[in-house]
C-alpha cells in the first residue's frame, strides 16, 4: 500500500468519525424549509413505485402537488431520499439523517476516487480534508438541500470535462462512452440543483468550440457523435420532468420556474412584488416560513381567479417590480448577496443543532471550524480566478475549466437572494483550484513533490494550444477583476 493511499484512508476515517459525532447532534432535527418539499416528493415517488409493483393506479394527482408543486425544485433530491421510504414508509427524523449521512459519504468517497484517478492523490486528499472536515459541511450532508450533493456532482463532472480536454488537446476523439459519462454527469448535476444549469451549459461550449479548435477531418466527427450523444443522453433523462411539471403547471418548464419570483424578491421593491405588499410570513421553520412562499400562493390565486398559468402570473408580478431596479441598486444587492453567499457559512448551523446546544461549545466549535476551512477554501482556492498558469498545458487546461466553472457558480448572486448554505456548492470545486495551486507553489521547489505534469499531454502538445489556453485564462481574469470592480464602484456609490 502506498504512502498516498495510507494517507486517504486516515482521512476518510476522520471523515467518518466526525460525522458519527455530528449525527448525535442532528438526528432528531426534524428537516424545514425547501427539506420539506424535497421530502414530500420522496413520499410521492416510493408511492409510484409501490403502486407500479402492485398493479395499481399512480397517483398523478400526489405527484403534480408533492413533486412537482410550483415547480421551483427539480426533482434531485426527492430522487436521494426515495429508496428509503419505498423501504420504510414510516421513516422517522433520525432514519433520515441517517440516510442521507451514509449517502453523502458514500458520494463524496466516489468523487474522491475519481478526483484522484483523474488528478491524484494531493488532490483527492484536499477534498477530503476541505470540505470533507468542515463541520457546517458535515452537517449538511445530513440534510436534504441539493446544494452539498450538486457539488460534489459539479466535481465529477469536472472530472469527465478535464479527461475530455486532455483527449482533444492530444489530437484524438473522445468515445462514446466519454460522451454518455458527461451527459450523465451533468444531468445529475441539474437535477440536483438547477442553478448549475450554467455551469453545465458552460462546460458543454468549452468541449465544442476546443473541439472545432483542435480536430480536422474524422477526428472531428467522432468528437461531435460523441458530444451528441452527451446531449442525447442529458435531454431524454432531463425530458420527463421538463414535460411533466409543464403539463402540470400549464407552462413551459425546462427546469424550474423559479426566476421570476426570485428576481423579484432578490431585486425589486418587495412592496411590489404581489402588486402591492405580499402577506407576511408565517409559520417560520416549514416551507411556508420564508420570502418566497407569500408570492408563490399569490400567484396561485390570481391564476385560479383569471384562468392563466401561475408562471404566467409571476412572470407578470417581476415585470411589474423591477422597474424599480437601477444599477447601483442591482450592484448593492449583487454584493449583498455574495456576503451572504461567502460570508456566513456557519448561519444554518441553528437549523442543523438542537436549540440548547447554541451559543455551548460544540456550537462555537462548529463555527470557528467553518469559518477557518471556508476562509482557506474561498480566499485561496479563489485566487484561481486571478491565476494565469502557464507551468505546462495539463495544469493549463485544470486551471481553465476550474475557472470556469467556479465562475459560473459565482454567478448566483447575480439572480438570487445568497444564503449561507451555497456555499456547499462551490466548495469541492474549489478544493480542486487549492490542490492546483499547491502543486504550482510546490513546483518552486528544488525538488517538487506534487507538479509533475500528466503524461497524456506532455511533451507533445502544439505551441498554438498553450497560446490558446494562456489566452483563455488571461480573458478570465480580466474578466472577473472587471466584474467585480464594476460591482464594487456602482454597489458601494
Amino acid at each position: 500500500m502506498s504512502r498516498g493511499t495510507r494517507i486517504l484512508l486516515v482521512l476518510v476515517g476522520l471523515h467518518v468519525v466526525a460525522k458519527l459525532l455530528l449525527f448525535t447532534l442532528v438526528k432528531d432535527i426534524a428537516v424545514c424549509c425547501d427539506q420539506v418539499s424535497y421530502d414530500d416528493g420522496a413520499k410521492a415517488l416510493s408511492n409510484v413505485v409501490r403502486d407500479l409493483v402492485g398493479g395499481g393506479p399512480v397517483p398523478i394527482a400526489e405527484l403534480q402537488r408533492n413533486l412537482v408543486g410550483g415547480g421551483w425544485f427539480t426533482p434531485g433530491s426527492s430522487i436521494v431520499l426515495t429508496p428509503l421510504y419505498i423501504v420504510d414508509p414510516d421513516a422517522g427524523t433520525t432514519a433520515v439523517r441517517a440516510y442521507l449521512g451514509v449517502f453523502s459519504t458514500l458520494l463524496l468517497l466516489f468523487t474522491a476516487l475519481r478526483v484522484r484517478a483523474v488528478l491524484g492523490d494531493l488532490y483527492a486528499g484536499i477534498l477530503l480534508v476541505l470540505p470533507g472536515l468542515v463541520p457546517m459541511y458535515l452537517l449538511f450532508s445530513f440534510s436534504a438541500w441539493g446544494d452539498l450533493v450538486a457539488g460534489l456532482l459539479c466535481t465529477l463532472l469536472l472530472m469527465e470535462l478535464i479527461t475530455l480536454m486532455r483527449t482533444l488537446v492530444a489530437g484524438e476523439a473522445p468515445t462514446l462512452t466519454q460522451g454518455v459519462r458527461f451527459g450523465l454527469a451533468a444531468i445529475a448535476a441539474v437535477y440536483a440543483r438547477s442553478s448549475t444549469s450554467l455551469l453545465v451549459v458552460g462546460m458543454g461550449v468549452v468541449l465544442g468550440v476546443t473541439a472545432l479548435l483542435l480536430l480536422r477531418g474524422r477526428v472531428r466527427w467522432q468528437a461531435v457523435l460523441s458530444f451528441g450523444l452527451a446531449a442525447v443522453t442529458f435531454l431524454a433523462i432531463l425530458a420527463p420532468w421538463s414535460v411533466f411539471a409543464s403539463k402540470t403547471l400549464d407552462a413551459r418548464v425546462l427546469t424550474t420556474t423559479t426566476v421570476p419570483i426570485v428576481m423579484a424578491n432578490t431585486f425589486g421593491d418587495r412592496d411590489r412584488v404581489c402588486f402591492s405588499p405580499c402577506d407576511p410570513v408565517q409559520d417560520p421553520g416549514s416551507i411556508r416560513g420564508n420570502i418566497w412562499f407569500p408570492p408563490m400562493q399569490y400567484s396561485r390565486e390570481v391564476a385560479r381567479a383569471t384562468g392563466e398559468s401561475e408562471v404566467v402570473v409571476e412572470q407578470q408580478m417581476w415585470a411589474y417590480t423591477r422597474g424599480s431596479i437601477t444599477p447601483n441598486s442591482f450592484a448593492a444587492d449583487v454584493i449583498d448577496n455574495f456576503w451572504r453567499y461567502a460570508g456566513i457559512p456557519a448561519s444554518f448551523a441553528r437549523l442543523l443543532i438542537p436549540a440548547d446546544a447554541e451559543g455551548g461549545a460544540a456550537y462555537w466549535a462548529i463555527v470557528i471550524g467553518t469559518y477557518a476551512g471556508w476562509a482557506i477554501l474561498f480566499l485561496v482556492g479563489g485566487s484561481l480566478l486571478l491565476t494565469v498558469v502557464r507551468r505546462s498545458t495539463d495544469h493549463q487546461v485544470i486551471s481553465l475549466v476550474t475557472t470556469l466553472a467556479l465562475g459560473s457558480l459565482f454567478t448566483q448572486p447575480f439572480v438570487h437572494v445568497g444564503t449561507g448554505r451555497y456555499w456547499t456548492t462551490a466548495a469541492p470545486l474549489l478544493a480542486i483550484a487549492l490542490g492546483l495551486l499547491v502543486v504550482l507553489l510546490d513546483a518552486r521547489r528544488a525538488n517538487p513533490r506534487f507538479a509533475q505534469p500528466s503524461a497524456t499531454m506532455e511533451p507533445a502538445t502544439p505551441v498554438a494550444v498553450d497560446r490558446w489556453l494562456t489566452v483563455a485564462q488571461a480573458v478570465l481574469a480580466v474578466a472577473t477583476v472587471v466584474v467585480v470592480a464594476a460591482v464594487l464602484v456602482l454597489g458601494l456609490t
